[in-house]
């Protein structure tokens, strides 16, 4: 939506009208102050007084001034601040307060780069410094003619490459465009640069016609550069001196700038004096937009606008933009060489025009089209940095595998009467009243030999002991060692578990137990409810779970009918003689690849790198969304030892001798290896919500079922793959800024039915990264991705409806 101030003087006052949007208007009468032209003529004489010199107007125009011993920096600085505030005092008056208010907080609700154009009649009037009237930093006063006889502002598609630009370098008595021709040569990358000007010994007649048919040329112009003298010539629209002696009129040059303006023509520079009538003129002729110099200006600050107006045209602001910063230049860098210079600029433009702005062309289009804009860049910097947070990282991870155990039983997607593949024998409480046990830490090694025997009884083909028998129990080491030595020689898998301590060494089952060399060893560590990769470390142990995984498939050659199982005679055996028995296996595995778990488990390199970030990519998690009922089947070593001949019935028909069995603490308060009760662990919201759905409102989780789980997945190879947020989020952002850039190129699309298409397919996603978990066993984030898809969209939407 525009705004259109006009201002006219008739007599002693003047009347205020401005108009926006569908006739809105709002107008004020206030008298004008009489001493204002007078002060204006002060400041005007104090700046020809300090700018004397090499002034870009027609020798003679301004007058001669005469030579006194005279400080007039001194003057042109007080005279410059005489004007400015008894013109602000002036706009400040009560009559102009609605008018104020009304642009004040249009400047505060609109985005950057509101333009409020502004038409003074009469001249004298357009000569003061309008653009010192500030309403707010998103709002800049631009210039507009009283008449405009001709229409634009359907050429809105800007050259895509290099601009073309011409270059007419007039009269250069008395001045000098090196600079000029300096700084438009430093942007020859992004335009295609003519000059045409006066060479000497050429004729009057001869250079305008070499200059009208260059501007008419058939390729056409993007920008019009005039360097040189210049002058108000209110019947001939200003004129430009071309050579010495020798000028040309606006009027005389309108048929060629028309067919420039038809053939792309979009702005106009006069780096020249006094060209309020030239900018009127032009856009009277339909040119969108124009720079001049309401006074004369002095040949170095003529060069010093050009350097820095060129300079952040190639930064591709547009020349709105560009004008507004460079005169901000010059008013806070150059304020003590150039005095009042900021006052003298002024852009002229079409109302219905699009700021000029040079396209980039290549690869350079592409990254300034997608480079996200400083709203985008925080809201993408906001996100990314939330994402790799380790505690709300986990946080999130929890509630969406929550999210994903509420779908799985909502659709159904839960298999019913599934064997569990592993067996979970929990001492408990109950445990330890049946069998007398007043010390429940460490715990008592005749009750582990008990429960072994019983399982060996039972045929269980792998035991983990989910245990650290480290140190010596005299008076039952001896006992559990003989049901250990039975039970291998049944051929039953012992797998102990180990700790790394703080000095880096290995926590060693005690030699009386078992000889730590034929039994296999796991890391008892569950990090955050993911799965302990594998690494390539001399001093790294492979997880407990792993090693029961392992375990059991080896132990299933065994149990193969038929000879295949015993065709291999490097099988390895727990309890035999010979290298250890964790070295015998890694050489098994070597030769057999059908025995190894899914190479996901293996350290991903992207994995290992992430881990100086605290981060935990594309490693594998403990997928709580499968109802435990399906991981194992969990048994009291009370129920297991209360008939020693018969089926323990809580087992509820699954097998021992085709499960693997970990033997763990079943929730007592002292269970834990660093720390009592450290064994204990939260419970995960997924867990929470099946246990809930029977009725089950228990706190914690025990180390024992997160090893059941981590098994279940080594054996079913059930890895579920984390995608990290943070790669999401950026491919949200290159989504959220294609959307934003169709949108953009789309403007009359309904903005309320692209609010629901975008809302379908956030729900879309959401539903296809529920169901790629189940079947596909990748995990993709959901929310941070969508926040980001919505930050992108929401304030074009915003934008849009305010149009509207």
């Amino acid at each position: 939506m525009s705004y259109r101030l006009t201002v006219h003087k008739i007599d002693q006052s003047c009347l205020f009208e401005l108009a926006w949007g569908q006739g809105q208007r709002l107008t004020a009468s206030l008298a004008f102050p009489a001493q204002l032209f007078d002060l204006y003529e002060s400041w005007r004489r104090a700046y020809l007084g300090y700018y004397k010199q090499s002034l870009r107007g027609r020798a003679g125009a301004m007058g001669q001034v005469a030579v006194l011993e005279v400080d007039w920096h001194s003057q042109l600085v007080q005279a410059e601040a005489r004007l400015l505030s008894e013109f602000h005092t002036w706009l400040k008056h009560g009559d102009l307060f609605d008018l104020r208010e009304k642009l004040r907080r249009t400047a505060q609700s609109k985005g950057k780069g509101q333009a409020l154009f502004l038409t003074c009649t009469p001249l004298e009037l357009a000569r003061l410094p309008w653009e010192t009237w500030e309403f707010g930093p998103q709002m800049q006063i631009v210039r507009s003619p009283a008449t405009i006889r001709s229409a634009t502002g359907d050429r809105n598609e800007f050259r895509r490459g290099k601009a073309r630009v011409l270059a007419i370098l007039g009269d250069e008595t008395g001045l000098n465009f090196s600079a000029e021709r300096s700084a438009l040569n430093a942007q020859k990358p992004l335009m295609d640069i003519h000059y045409v000007g006066w060479q000497p010994g050429e004729n009057a007649v001869d250079l305008k016609q070499r200059i009208c048919q260059t501007i008419a040329d058939p390729q056409g112009w993007d920008v019009l550069f005039f360097a040189g003298h210049s002058n108000e010539e209110a019947l001939l629209d200003g004129q430009v001196f071309i050579a010495p002696n020798t000028a040309i009129s606006i009027k005389e040059l309108s048929p060629y700038l028309q067919q420039a303006e038809q053939r792309g023509l979009q702005c106009a520079l006069f780096n020249s004096c006094s060209g309020l009538d030239i900018a009127q003129g032009l856009v009277n002729l339909g040119l969108s937009q124009v720079v001049i110099m309401r006074e004369p200006i002095h040949n170095e600050v003529a060069q010093a606008f050009l350097v820095q107006l060129v300079q952040r045209l190639a930064r591709y602001e547009n020349v709105q933009e560009a004008v507004k910063g460079t005169c901000e230049f010059l008013k806070l860098t150059k304020h003590l060489t150039y005095p009042s210079a900021y006052l003298l600029p002024s852009l002229f433009y079409h109302p219905q025009a699009v700021p000029y702005q040079l396209q980039p062309a290549g690869w350079r289009a592409i990254r300034r089209r997608w480079r996200p804009t400083q709203r985008e860049a925080i809201a993408l910097g906001a996100l990314a940095l939330l994402s790799l947070l380790p505690l709300h990282q986990q946080w999130l991870l929890d509630q969406r595998v929550a999210m994903q155990a509420r779908y799985r039983d909502i659709t159904g997607q839960v298999t019913d009467g599934a064997t569990p593949p592993v067996v979970l024998v929990q001492v408990d409480q109950a445990t330890f009243v049946q069998q007398g046990i007043s010390d429940f830490k460490p715990i008592d090694r005749a009750l582990l030999a008990d429960i072994i025997t019983r399982l060996n009884e039972l045929n269980a083909p792998v035991i983990g002991i989910d245990y650290l028998l480290d140190l010596a129990q005299a008076d039952y080491d001896a006992t559990l060692n003989q049901a250990l030595g039975a039970a291998m020689a049944n051929q039953v898998w012992p797998v102990f578990i180990t700790t790394q301590n703080p000095g880096g060494d290995w926590a060693e089952l005690y030699f009386q137990v078992a000889d730590p060399y034929r039994v296999l060893h796991g890391d008892a560590w569950v990090p955050q409810w993911h799965i302990l990769p594998l690494r390539a470390s001399p001093d790294y142990r492979a997880p407990f779970s792993y090693q029961l995984a392992l375990a059991h498939r080896l132990s299933q050659q065994w149990s193969e009918t038929g000879t295949e199982g015993r065709s291999r005679p490097n099988l390895p055996q727990p309890g035999l003689p010979g290298p250890p028995l964790e070295a015998q296996v890694q050489a098994y595995l070597r030769e057999h690849n059908d025995v190894t778990p899914s190479s996901w488990v293996k350290l991903h390199p992207i994995t290992h790198m992430s881990y100086r970030f605290r981060q935990r990519w594309l490693q594998p998690l403990l997928d709580f969304s499968i109802p435990p009922e399906q991981v194992y089947r969990s048994v009291s070593a009370a129920a297991l030892l209360a008939d020693p001949e018969g089926e323990v019935t809580q087992l509820d028909g699954v097998r021992l001798e085709e499960a693997v069995v970990i033997v763990a603490a079943g929730g007592y308060y002292a269970a834990g290896v660093a720390a009592d009760g450290d064994d204990n662990l939260p419970m995960p919201p997924a867990l929470g919500y099946w246990f809930g759905q029977q009725g089950d409102n228990r706190i914690d989780l025990t180390g024992g079922e997160a090893h059941a789980y981590m098994t279940h997945h080594f054996l079913t190879d059930r890895l579920v793959v984390p995608i990290p947020d943070l790669w999401l989020i950026l491919a949200a952002a290159l989504g959220g800024k294609a959307l934003v850039l169709y949108l953009s190129d789309r403007p009359k699309l309904g903005r309320s039915s692209l609010g629901a298409a975008l809302g379908t397919a956030t729900a879309g996603y959401g539903w296809l990264s529920l169901q790629l978990y189940i079947g596909g066993a990748v995990l993709l984030p959901w929310l941070l991705p969508s926040l980001m898809v919505w930050s992108y969209a929401l304030p074009h939407f915003k934008e849009a409806n305010r149009e509207q």
